[in-house]
């Protein structure tokens, strides 16, 4: 009777584990940490000052962005919006307005440009454009690899282009070689959930860099993304990132090829939205050890 009295225990512990991991995860809270850490790691890089009030806005604002796309995806698929379907995602909708009201909060103290701020939010809208349910816009349905190369872009504008343009280092070498570093990471982490989704994405009309180009012309994408971000990573060592800094950068892009290859088999939820987005959150607690 004790043991299963344990082996219950421990069964209804295991379940409420999963159950927040679930929504960690689903609710995009994760995935803000991981840009979180991205901002902390580009300060870290060139040596700027650290403003925890930018990394918590830009984590509050990426609750917001995707947590909204989510919702425009889930809604979009239903013509007639009913109470009911809002209560079906009532905790996506809380999860918004938390984003929302932390950004609020956050954002004069982190002196941010408004400007900025503006873009950031251009491109996040931008991105969820093909989700919108106009005819006028089924056009953007097929952009194909812009749609990749946007979304690349805006994580390499939120968690580079912003903390350093706040120091005025967005220009410099450094801040050039950090911001390319950082789109090259974001795209291939990019090109992982693009093959994914290959599949979906054809069903809806979707396009992505996985529907238009085959997947032996992927595979050598992924191969000249790493061979570029290895370079630049290379680069780097010679504009004010150590030696060892470097290593944990290149050991980071190395570890993404390594997914890369496992993503080839199947693979599920946790994989993606905790492996794969927890890139983000690894690479920069091996710089940060390597700074020590």
């Amino acid at each position: 009777m004790i043991l299963l009295s344990q082996k219950r225990s421990l069964f209804i512990n295991n379940n409420i584990l999963q159950k927040v991991l679930q929504f960690v995860l689903s609710h995009a809270l994760w995935v803000a940490l991981c840009s979180a850490s991205l901002v902390y790691q580009t300060m870290q890089l060139d040596h700027l000052p650290v403003n925890f009030y930018l990394i918590a806005f830009v984590f509050f604002a990426t609750l917001c962005s995707y947590n909204f796309h989510y919702l425009l995806g889930y809604f979009s698929a239903h013509r007639n919006i009913s109470i009911s379907l809002l209560y079906n995602r009532y905790t996506a909708l809380l999860v918004l307005l938390a984003g929302g009201i932390g950004l609020l909060l956050f954002f004069s103290a982190a002196h941010i440009r408004f400007q900025n701020v503006v873009l950031a939010f251009l491109l996040t809208f931008l991105y969820s454009l093909p989700l919108l349910p106009l005819k006028r816009l089924a056009f953007v349905r097929k952009a194909g690899f812009l749609k990749t190369i946007l979304l690349a872009f805006t994580w390499m504008f939120v968690t580079a282009y912003l903390p350093l343009s706040q120091n005025n280092a967005a220009f410099t070498v450094t801040g050039l070689l950090i911001m390319a570093k950082r789109f090259l990471f974001m795209l291939m982490l990019c090109i992982l959930f693009d093959n994914r989704d290959v599949k979906v994405d054809k069903i809806r009309g979707l396009s992505s860099l996985a529907t238009d180009l085959s997947p032996h012309v992927m595979k050598w994408l992924i191969f000249g993304v790493f061979a570029m971000l290895f370079l630049i990573n290379f680069l780097l060592g010679g504009h004010g990132v150590s030696g060892r800094q470097v290593f944990a950068l290149q050991l980071s892009a190395i570890i993404n090829v390594v997914i890369y290859f496992l993503s080839k088999k199947e693979q599920g939820y946790f994989f993606y939205y905790f492996v794969v987005d927890g890139m983000m959150v690894l690479m920069t607690l091996l710089t940060t050890i390597a700074s020590i």
